[in-house]
């Protein structure tokens, strides 16, 4: 059965659905922040990238308190940023506690900084992603990585899939779900999957319908969800809304990709485009990501 976490910078929030989810005989078990949510904590103020850096740890502290699991905090990259800057950011952040995971957004110098902190053993977030092919590299990267070096974590890494972006523009995102978790019981990959960007609760009872590991959602999402009785939520015509969607098919993975078995190899697939990591949705994500931290940066 997955497990739910709060997508949200607020630590009230935490609180809030933490006892509604108790109310209901639930759990909210972790939480996942992002540049943009801690970007509206400080809503038409301007702070120094180091405060800015200081007010995330606070906020992530706050909200560790709050509950139980895994709280993913993610580094500030845009497209400009360096394997080695990601590094020296994920570092810092995983000093906070044990309980946090390292977002990282799905780019080709992200995957260098990936090699090195899995060896590190630090878990991570890879986000933005909206592929099965991003899905398919992330979970070959992570069996290559714990093939060259011994890897123990707290927390399995986390792949979070953003289904309501695919939505919006008239794709089903909860097929990449479905299809993440047929790659990966077919392939024996370890990755859990984060169902992520969701909408409504149709999302999540999708999610339930195809096992998915985790489940990360709004504030507004939760208070519908946990309010439902068993019988309603069982009674929740899952794909209804999807009548005007465009279906996404199943990907399957060539063989050439499946005789990898070296980072070296996989890193020269990706950057040569054989493994096809690049998405627009991801492109956008990073700008987005990047203005909204930059709103109030001095």
């Amino acid at each position: 059965m997955p497990q739910f976490l709060l997508d949200s910078g607020d630590p009230d929030e935490y609180r809030a659905i933490s006892t509604l989810a108790r109310e209901h005989n639930e759990v909210l078990f972790g939480a996942t922040t992002n540049p943009t949510l801690i970007a509206k904590k400080l809503v038409n103020t301007k702070v120094t990238q180091n405060k800015a850096f200081e007010l995330q740890k606070q906020i992530v502290l706050e909200i560790l308190d709050i509950v139980p699991g895994p709280v993913s905090a993610e580094v500030y990259a845009d497209d400009k940023t360096t394997a080695d800057e990601m590094i020296s950011q994920a570092r810092e952040i995983a000093k906070w506690h044990q309980r946090v995971v390292i977002k990282l957004p799905t780019t080709v110098e992200s995957f260098k900084a990936r090699t090195v902190l899995r060896q590190e053993k630090i878990p991570v977030n890879n986000t933005l992603v909206f592929s099965q092919q991003q899905i398919f590299a992330i979970s070959l990267h992570e069996k290559l990585v714990q093939k060259e070096s011994i890897v123990d974590n707290l927390w399995s890494p986390f792949i979070s899939p953003f289904v309501g972006r695919l939505d919006d523009l008239a794709e089903d995102g909860m097929a990449v779900i479905e299809h993440a978790m047929k790659l990966k019981r077919t392939y024996n990959f370890t990755p859990l999957i984060l169902l992520s960007s969701v909408r409504r609760v149709q999302h999540i009872k999708r999610g339930f319908d195809c096992e998915v590991d985790l489940i990360t959602a709004p504030a507004k999402v939760y208070q519908e969800w946990f309010t439902l009785t068993s019988e309603q939520k069982q009674a929740i015509d899952a794909k209804s809304y999807t009548l005007n969607l465009k279906p996404i098919n199943y990907w399957e993975p060539p063989p050439e990709l499946l005789t990898i078995n070296l980072i070296d190899q996989f890193m020269e697939a990706i950057a040569s485009g054989k493994l096809n990591i690049q998405h627009d949705l991801t492109d956008s994500g990073l700008t987005r990501f990047a203005q909204d931290w930059q709103t109030i940066i001095k």
